[in-house]
């Protein structure tokens, strides 16, 4: 009993280990036969019972007094032998009663009750094991028997219960779902409600258990119970009668988990790891707190559930058979009832642990334990800390919540607390209290553990299962970390801040340090814990603890820093930024000033959206955060203290110059002796200053950004393997080179120039994301047809910033014809690349296994569980990776003979070998490749988790296994001499381990013979066994050197992977290669394809290259790239585009063919948005490098596309619409030059008439005759139309209609086709009404608003009429 009580006081307010009232039978184990049901009482619990009471079981009509029922027998299993008969309990709740129901490893369920379809039973069973049968809301629908102890009114998804921290709420769709299908009975009466469509048939397992239930059910409840201990109980009495039998100290129970490692045949011995794991778990099995926690995890490896929930709900009606345990074969495994890991372990052994298992009810979750009343919401013991209540809680240096520098990731845990927890629980609070914004994921054994707030977290987030107690409990086996889908709830969630993992046991680090103390007290002999690894949203690397990839777009993690200014003009801001992809290692750091619209930082956000961001505690202005705020509400967003958190640009540079990130870079990238900073960095680094520790003027606020990101990185303790890959940008906004170039000639011939498109134009032309913030219906979603990952992120960052050089897109659209010309092999190429994993994390993730971690890094002590498994993953990615790169030589093979044929330089330099006879970009790994394929034994390596190099690959091994051998003869050569020098041919070496090399010299040899330097060591009949002080040497240097070749052994998979990453900047050229091939097939691929329509390769010029220096744009018969129908089902109607040029002779206004500016006019619903989007996509399409859906499209390169369109507020930034409608047309005007293309839908709607119009005209006039740019501009007021009709700088343009009874006094007789063509002129009007009479407004609301606009438009005729006459 002392080991048992062990187990429950590991950790404070943990269950009392007396005898516990039976639970009565879980929901989903009700619909069994009484003789199978599953116990709930430990072995411990029933052997000291069972000789406590022998006659119970002989004698169960004897009954028992009211104080004796209270405790022993009675208070395990309640008062069971008492012969009164209990009369049933009314049933609770009438057929057609919306309920919440529960079953078994399932959450709350919104149900109905329901008869049976077959025996039209709505109840059956009396007292505990009375059930009640309900209809599941699914699609399609189930039904089940539910205990009536587990059944809850429903009062609908508006109830507080089911809202967040309720008992009945739930994240998970199918429920959300449920409840939308019960709310949409609520108002139906119970009769109506038992119309609906309900699962009728009876499934055949279900008629079975009918039956089952039948022959095992009796009259009495008290037969009933005890038929089920009688059967079930024997295998564990038996246990327990030979643990008792050993005399107080219980055996060890082996536990086998299915893994990769099952079958081995062994145990986990740690001491492979470099700890003694039987010495030490002997010692932990005498000391209380220790002993608890490894028992507490042994015991949930067998529990048969899991405390991970299955991913698919079961189906009790349908499927009963599934939580049913056959009854004549107990041993079985129940693998039903653990989905998520497939145990080996047997019926009896989980019987003999199930007093450690997971709750079979929901008693601990919905009541706390029978701390709350019937449906009452939980309340766990940490919710009862006052300390710990909102409002009260202090941080780490005791500052309360309302003080200003109140630091929220730490708190206060009073000292009085924390002596009165176990020593397990005190680690626990103490680093909750470092961490309290962070999950702790405490490792116990081979689980990862939550406790308190981070177990309802897990519960929540993730779908575990609480654990029994009134303290919040939860976990999940280590294995399941591996499990990416599983870590997919947590990284993405919006309560968890960080992931935080515990390193494992440290057996031989407690064992030492006890051994050295006199007397060590139970908190000497806690195993110690330490973090080894933080995950956030911004800093997963995808390592063995973070799980597999699951996207493939990149996360940023963006440090900020602002420094305001005051100028002339207004308020000006300089941004510092350092973002970085944590998965790839790519560093980008950069300085820049911005507008006081922040123009250039909306951008930045919208291209490289980040997950997470770090700034300064306040530093960034109201403005700022107002846009993180609108523009970033999903992204993480922390406040680093300054100074020690947020470094400044000195302590950046000292720190990088200290930590000796970079030295692995000298000799490759940087020349002997000089500095060891990238050049990157070195170029914002003082000239001055040879050292490199102080900033560049210009680049301090970039380099303390950088700081803060460091900081964190160290935090998260992935500093070493990101910022040692080397991998640095300089951040440049797109337009800071447009104001740098001298005209727009020599910025168009700029090889590196780009398109602006900022995050206002992403979002309204919906180039990467949809209003609803998806992707259906975009660009990205258009073209993507990339095979790899790392193709499909270089194809986001090509259409964020498209080219502007007109022969750089020239060679890209050669590229594409030379892929289309050799259709046979670009299919073949694109096969091949379907098989290349991402190579580019891969990348990444070998140089972090291989970097050298120095000893004060948690990695170099941890000791996994799993570690075989781990192996395995880690060299099956290696092996991908190689196998990837073969793939990637095949493809420059395949391609080989058709290269000389291509047009396009690009094409040619992706697809050739960088040789000294071939001027290609793309490495040759063959060599490399080669060696590697015989550097180890792949197969037996994927098999064992193993790496063992073969001789002439590893130096360090090579040079242990050669010493061994060398030492290995001299000892043979000793032995040799010795056989000659005694005249014994049968002198032979014996011993195993340390004892090894012993001369075993037979007795026939004569003592005078023997020489005095031999000692006898051992001595068996007939032989003597000698050692010599030569023997000693060379064994000793023997021993010495088999721990050199152990140590380089065990460190062998590390030091392969870094000689791999020596080479990585061929690696890494390989993959940039593939990528930029994978992007131009994809863009092959659409402009072969398209929407079926002509496709047409677009000509750019320069502006100098033609007569006339204006910019234009020629576009005819274009299409949406996006929409291939209208709305109605029909095809999409082609349009001519013609800005800046000439029109056709058919448009009449050949005076005005080069007006810069277009005014769009026409019906409500006539096309004018889809026909500037389409405008500005397909200018975007034409400068990325592809054809266009179109006849034929000839213009001068854009420089940046402004877009106004729609009208949408910003709540979360405090901006009206109109606000925003100007703050963008502001954006416009202050950066717009002669080569952009402006946007603008129906602007200055947002106010009243004369205000809208004048400030639209205002505008019109700005755009047409002082910027001169290519400008759409859709209006409503006609006014506005009247007034530019005359001026030579604009043209008109409108979508056409065709109107049937336009004068009819009846509104409701006016017929409108649309045409949606885009012809010239003006259109009359907008015809309002026809889009009321769409969007089914009264006929009555139609014909008051007709009157009142025929009264409007008199009064107008009126007014220009007497005004006509005035003038």
């Amino acid at each position: 009993m002392a080991k048992q009580s062990s187990i429950f006081n590991f950790f404070n307010k943990s269950p009392p280990p007396v005898p516990k009232a039976k639970p009565s039978p879980s929901p989903a184990e009700a619909d069994l036969p009484s003789s199978v049901r599953k116990k709930n009482s430990s072995p411990k619990e029933e052997a000291k019972h069972a000789s406590q009471t022998p006659t119970t079981k002989k004698t169960p009509t004897k009954p028992l007094n009211a104080k004796a029922s209270k405790g022993g027998f009675g208070k395990l299993f309640g008062n069971k032998t008492l012969t009164i008969k209990e009369s049933p309990a009314p049933c609770p709740f009438s057929a057609g009663a919306l309920v919440w129901a529960k079953l078994e490893g399932h959450p709350w369920w919104p149900c109905m009750v329901v008869p049976q379809p077959v025996s039209g039973q709505q109840m059956r069973g009396r007292g505990k094991s009375q059930r009640l049968h309900v209809h599941f809301f699914d699609e399609p629908p189930t039904r089940g028997w539910v205990s009536t102890k587990y059944i809850r009114e429903y009062q609908g998804s508006d109830s507080s219960d089911a809202k967040t921290g309720g008992v009945f709420f739930s994240g998970k769709p199918v429920i959300r779902r449920a409840m939308e299908l019960a709310d949409a009975a609520m108002p139906d009466s119970p009769e109506t409600r038992l119309k609906m469509p309900v699962c009728m048939d009876p499934s055949d397992a279900e008629e079975d258990e009918e039956e089952d239930m039948e022959s095992t059910l009796t009259d009495e409840d008290l037969t009933e119970e005890e038929d089920e201990e009688t059967v079930k109980s024997k295998p564990s009495r038996r246990s327990s009668r030979a643990t008792a039998e050993q005399g107080g100290k219980s055996k060890r129970r082996r536990i086998v988990v299915a893994s990769d490692s099952e079958g081995s045949g062994d145990e986990f011995k740690p001491e492979r790891a470099g700890c003694s794991s039987e010495e030490d778990e002997e010692d932990e099995e005498e000391v209380v707190n220790s002993a608890s926690e490894e028992d507490v995890e042994s015991e949930r490896e067998a529990e048969p559930d899991s405390p991970v929930k299955p991913v698919k709900r079961k189906r009790p009606a349908e499927k009963p058979s599934s939580a049913k345990p056959k009854p004549k074969t107990p041993t079985l495994p129940e693998t039903a009832k653990r989905a998520p890991l497939s145990s080996t372990i047997t019926a009896n052994t989980k019987s003999r642990l199930s007093a450690f298992s997971a709750p079979e009810s929901f008693d601990s979750q919905a009541n706390g334990s029978g701390a709350g009343g019937q449906g009452g919401a939980t309340v766990w013991d940490h919710e009862k800390l006052d300390w710990l209540q909102e409002g009260r809680r202090k941080d780490a240096k005791r500052r309360r919540q309302s003080e200003e520098d109140y630091d929220p990731t730490t708190l206060y845990v009073p000292e009085d607390f924390l002596n009165k927890t176990t020593p397990g629980m005190r680690r626990w609070w103490q680093l909750k209290s470092e961490t309290f914004d962070a999950v702790l994921f405490f490792k116990v054994g081979k689980f990862y553990e939550l406790y308190h707030m981070d177990a309802v977290i897990g519960v929540n987030e993730l779908g575990l299962t609480f654990m029994k107690g009134s303290w919040a409990h939860s976990g999940f086996p280590e294995i399941e970390s591996l499990d990416s889908s599983f870590l997919k709830g947590l990284t993405l969630s919006k309560i968890i801040l960080r992931y935080l993992t515990i390193s494992p046991h440290h057996y031989y680090m407690m064992e030492a340090r006890c051994k050295t103390m006199l007397k060590p007290t139970k908190f000497d002999r806690v195993v110690q814990r330490e973090v080894c690894r933080i995950i956030t949203r911004g800093t997963q690397t995808y390592s063995v603890l973070d799980g597999a990839p699951s996207e493939t777009h990149s996360k940023y993690l963006l440090s900020i820093k602002e420094k305001a200014e005051e100028e002339s003009s207004g308020r000006c801001r300089t941004y510092g930024v350092s973002f970085v992809d944590t998965s790839v290692g790519y560093f980008h750091v950069g300085q820049f000033q911005d507008d006081r619209h922040c123009s250039r930082l909306r951008t930045l956000l919208s291209h490289y959206v980040p997950a997470q961001v770090l700034f300064e505690k306040g530093n960034p202005s109201a403005e700022t955060r107002k846009i993180f705020k609108a523009s970033l509400s999903s992204a993480m967003q922390e406040g680093l203290t300054a100074g020690s958190q947020f470094w400044d640009a000195q302590k950046t540079l000292k720190t990088l110059a200290e930590e000796d990130y970079f030295k692995e870079s000298v000799g490759k990238d940087e020349e002997p002796g000089s500095s060891v900073l990238p050049s990157v960095l070195k170029s914002m680094t003082s000239e001055s200053d040879s050292l490199g520790l102080t900033p560049k003027e210009g680049y301090e606020l970039a380099l303390s950004a950088l700081g803060g990101c460091m900081f964190y990185l160290k935090k998260c303790l992935v500093d070493q393997e990101l910022l040692s890959m080397t991998n640095f940008q300089e951040y440049v906004p797109v337009d800071v080179e447009m104001e740098k170039a001298a005209g727009p000639t020599s910025f168009f011939s700029q090889t590196r120039q780009r398109m602006v498109l900022d995050g206002v134009t992403l979002a309204n032309l919906e180039i990467l994301q949809n209003v609803s913030g998806g992707t259906e219906g975009t660009l990205l979603e258009r073209l993507d047809t990339c095979s790899t990952p790392f193709g499909k992120r270089l194809l986001k960052q090509w259409l964020c910033s498209p080219l502007c050089n007109p022969t750089s897109i020239g060679e890209r659209l050669d590229a594409l014809e030379d892929l289309m010309g050799v259709q046979a092999q670009a299919t073949e190429v694109s096969d091949l690349l379907k098989k290349l994993p991402d190579l580019e994390r891969l990348l990444s993730k070998i140089h972090s296994i291989g970097t050298p971690k120095g000893q004060d890094h948690p990695d170099s002590r941890a000791v996994l569980y799993e570690e075989v498994t781990y192996s395995k993953k880690k060299i099956a990615d290696f092996l991908s990776a190689l196998e990837g790169f073969k793939t990637m030589q095949e493809i420059v093979t395949i391609l080989g003979p058709v290269v000389g044929d291509f047009q396009s330089r690009l094409l040619r330099q992706v697809c050739t070998l960088h040789t000294t006879a071939l001027p290609g970009l793309f490495p040759d790994l063959s060599a490399e490749l080669k060696r590697w394929d015989t550097a180890f034994d792949h197969q037996k390596a994927r098999a064992t988790g193993v790496i063992t190099p073969k001789a002439g690959f590893d130096p360090e091994f090579d040079q242990a296994l050669s010493g061994i051998k060398a030492c290995e003869r001299d000892l043979q050569d000793y032995l040799d001499r010795q056989k000659k020098r005694l005249g014994c041919r049968n002198l032979t070496y014996w011993g195993t381990g340390r004892n090894r090399f012993q001369m075993e010299v037979p007795d026939s040899v004569s003592e005078r013979n023997i020489p005095e330097e031999y000692k006898v060591k051992s001595t068996k009949k007939g032989w003597k066994r000698y050692w010599t002080r030569e023997i000693e040497r060379l064994f000793s240097e023997l021993q010495s050197l088999e721990e050199k070749r152990d140590a380089a052994l065990k460190d062998c998979m590390r030091r392969l992977f870094y000689n791999f990453d020596k080479n990585y900047r061929d690696w890494q050229t390989g993959v940039e290669c593939m990528a930029v091939l994978d992007v131009l097939l994809s863009l092959t691929r659409y402009s072969q394809g398209g929407d079926g329509g002509p496709m047409a390769r677009p000509q750019v010029l320069l502006p100098g290259d033609i007569s006339q220096s204006a910019a234009f744009l020629d576009l005819r018969g274009s299409r949406h790239p996006c929409v291939t129908k209208t709305f109605f089902g029909d095809d999409f109607i082609p349009n001519d585009i013609a800005i800046g040029c000439p029109g056709s002779e058919e448009e009449g206004q050949e005076d005005n063919g080069h007006a810069p500016c277009v005014l769009v006019t026409g019906p409500n619903m006539g096309g004018k948005s889809t026909l500037m989007r389409q405008c500005g996509l397909v200018v975007v399409l034409a400068q990325l490098g592809c054809y266009v859906p179109a006849e034929s499209l000839s213009f001068t390169p854009v420089d940046r596309v402004f877009t106004r369109l729609g009208a949408s507020d910003r709540i979360m930034a405090g901006e009206s619409t109109f606000f925003v409608e100007l703050s963008e047309t502001a954006s416009i005007l202050h950066h717009g030059t002669k080569h952009s293309l402006v946007l603008l839908d129906e602007l200055g709607r947002g106010t009243a008439t004369y205000d809208g119009t004048a400030i639209a005209s205002a505008v019109v006039n700005e755009l047409a005759e002082r910027i001169c740019c290519r400008t759409l501009f859709s209006t409503h007021y006609h006014s506005l139309v009247e007034d530019y009709t005359n001026n030579p700088a604009v043209r008109l343009g409108h979508m056409a209609c065709m109107v049937e009874n336009e004068g009819d006094e009846d509104p409701s007789q006016e017929t409108i086709t649309f045409l949606y063509k885009f012809i010239t002129g003006a259109c009359p009007k907008s015809y309002g009404f026809n889009a009321a009479r769409l969007a089914n407004l009264p006929e009555d609301v139609i014909q008051s608003g007709h009157r009142k606009a025929k009264e409007f438009e008199r009064s107008t005729i009126s007014l220009r009429v007497f005004k006509y006459v005035l003038n």
